[in-house]
């Protein structure tokens, strides 16, 4: 609707323009029209002035009548021969303006002059979809009175005048198409869904890893860092070209390194119905006359979108909780399997990113109470990662297979920890790469500045839920990563000791660093978390952040295990990962 709003507003203004930057290369019965001058425009019609004159903008002269609401002008200037279906070169006949207007007299006016109530308006709009939009009931009767078609369609979304007045809320406009026969359950045209950012997650990296350093070293006598960088960006290329070759966005060769990249938009997204559009709106009085008018309370999009979701996805929890009390089905998941207690739970710990967000209307918690109430299904799974309001977000934590507690986890949110297990969440379901609970509350999936975090205290008591659950803290996830290496990371020193207090071990490696864009020779190799305390490892597009303290912490750990711990003060700059150099180096 914005694109419409935008063009509607790119009309009038051409119009205002023509007046000022063209007022004195106009005709003159034009430019009495634009200045409002009824006697003026009546002397030039009696001398024979040409009521069609337009303007380089193709205005004329009723154009400008009409935009002013002047009905007696406008009858002067068609009984004096006006075309009434003359548009300007944006396509603005003088009925749209009317419409736009909302002016029932005017719009009459017009129709009583030769104009067409479903005259095709650019995109394939009408005057009626227009007029909805105002919500001027005394305009869309008029239209209606006069035949225009009250289901008719617009080419670019296929939307139609019901969904124009839903979609701002004008309760009173929706109840009178309906009577008049619009079709409540009409959807809109299938649509592509946005692209999110295109950077994708890796796969489990084990095989890759052992893979690409095999074809590195096959391909060398001598193997040196500069070597093996020029020779993983090589590799990279040709798997960039082949996918490319066979028209695959979604390359899945994470043999080379590559990361797999998202597709082309399916055009599985529109198909809304005017119920979802009122829902967007957050109207809940035109909710209201839809639900009474016979619309399906939990119908859906063409990616599985029902008003509930809609609803709760905007924070409109008033409304979520009204379309409960309607018969709202609180576990219909959309395609990504987001259901409405996974987008609350999200909503309640949401990152900080590049946009601002909706503030709800409701407490979060209050509304996850009512989710749950109406039987919320607590472990229920993710299909596909939400949306990001910021690209630092998707790096490292995919969250397809995710449940609603591991959410809350991940932000150490331990109230509503607390409440899903009451309800029965299983806190040991992990995502499909196998990233627990434990691990994100721990600091897997931590990107500094951006994911919420309650408190450092919250998260440690979180994390010591869970070890008392009996959560297995050395339960690796397909990347080899342990809750450890994730506190590391994050510098969390409090939390590294608890998880060590219950039996964390401190020598488990990941299975190599998959953000190996630029460096497969560090993208080989196997951290510990005392590495991921000293900076050493970047995941993603966070950036690698030495965190001394806990660095220092993990080698006393380390000493009292007896393991030997690595030197402090180590950079990447001032390490040689010599194993790799070596040809029968084995990751």
């Amino acid at each position: 609707m914005t694109m419409i709003r935008n063009f509607l507003m790119t009309s009038i203004t051409l119009l205002i323009l023509a007046a000022t930057a063209a007022a004195a290369a106009q005709p003159a019965i034009l430019d009495a029209a634009l200045r409002g001058d009824r006697a003026a425009v009546r002397s030039l019609i009696a001398k024979g002035a040409d009521v069609n004159a337009a303007a380089a903008d193709g205005a004329t002269a009723i154009h400008w009548a009409v935009y002013r609401g002047d009905v007696e002008m406008a009858q002067m200037l068609i009984s004096a021969g006006a075309k009434v279906t003359i548009a300007n070169r944006n396509g603005a006949t003088p009925l749209w303006l009317a419409a736009t207007n909302g002016d029932a007299v005017m719009i009459r006016t017009l129709l009583d002059g030769g104009a067409d109530p479903n005259e095709k308006l650019p995109l394939g709009r009408t005057p009626l979809m227009v007029a909805a939009r105002t919500g001027k009931v005394d305009a869309i009767r008029v239209l209606i009175d006069r035949g225009a078609n009250v289901n008719a369609r617009e080419d670019q979304r296929g939307t139609t005048p019901l969904m124009w007045a839903a979609d701002q809320g004008h309760t009173a406009a929706v109840q009178l198409l309906v009577e008049r026969g619009a079709d409540i359950a009409v959807r809109s045209a299938p649509a592509e869904r946005g692209r999110g950012p295109a950077l994708g997650k890796a796969n489990d990296p084990r095989e890759s890893v052992r893979r690409q350093v095999a074809a590195i070293l096959a391909n060398q006598k001598s193997p040196d860092l500069s070597s093996l960088r020029q020779a993983g960006q090589n590799r990279n290329a040709n798997a960039n070209a082949d996918a490319d070759a066979n028209d695959n966005d979604d390359q899945d060769d994470a043999a080379a390194g590559v990361f797999p990249r998202r597709g082309r938009a399916a055009a599985d997204g529109g198909q809304l119905t005017a119920l979802i559009y009122a829902a967007r709106a957050n109207s809940r009085e035109t909710v209201q006359a839809l639900l009474k008018a016979g619309a399906n309370v939990n119908e859906v999009s063409g990616y599985g979108w029902t008003p509930l979701l809609v609803a709760t996805q905007n924070r409109f929890y008033q409304l979520g909780a009204y379309l409960l009390e309607n018969g709202a089905d609180p576990n219909i998941a959309n395609k990504g399997g987001w259901t409405p207690l996974y987008l609350a739970t999200d909503n309640r710990n949401i990152e900080r990113g590049d946009y601002p967000v909706r503030q709800p209307d409701m407490d979060h918690l209050e509304f996850i109470k009512l989710l749950l109430a109406k039987g919320a299904d607590v472990n229920a799974r993710m299909i596909d990662s939400t949306e990001t309001r910021t690209v630092f977000t998707n790096q490292w934590l995919d969250e397809e297979g995710a449940t609603a507690f591991l959410r809350a986890s991940q932000s150490g949110d331990l109230e509503l920890m607390k409440l899903l297990l009451a309800h029965g969440a299983d806190p040991r379901i992990a995502t499909k790469l196998n990233v627990t609970p434990l691990q994100v509350a721990a600091g897997i999936g931590w990107v500094e500045g951006i994911t919420f975090e309650w408190s450092p205290e919250q998260t440690l008591e979180a994390v010591r839920l869970l070890l008392e659950l009996g959560i297995d803290p050395n339960v690796q996830a397909a990347t080899g990563r342990v809750a450890l290496h994730g506190a590391a990371h994050k510098g969390a020193t409090e939390v590294v000791k608890l998880l060590v207090k219950y039996g964390a071990r401190m020598d488990i490696r990941d299975y190599g660093n998959t953000d190996n864009r630029g460096s497969p020779e560090l993208a080989a190799h196997t951290w510990l978390p005392v590495d991921y305390a000293d900076g050493l490892v970047r995941v993603g597009v966070q950036s690698a952040i030495p965190h001394p303290e806990t660095g220092r912490v993990l080698r006393e750990l380390m000493k009292e295990a007896g393991l030997d711990p690595p030197p402090m003060g180590r950079t990447l700059d001032s390490i040689c990962i010599t194993e790799i150099c070596s040809i029968d180096y084995s990751p």
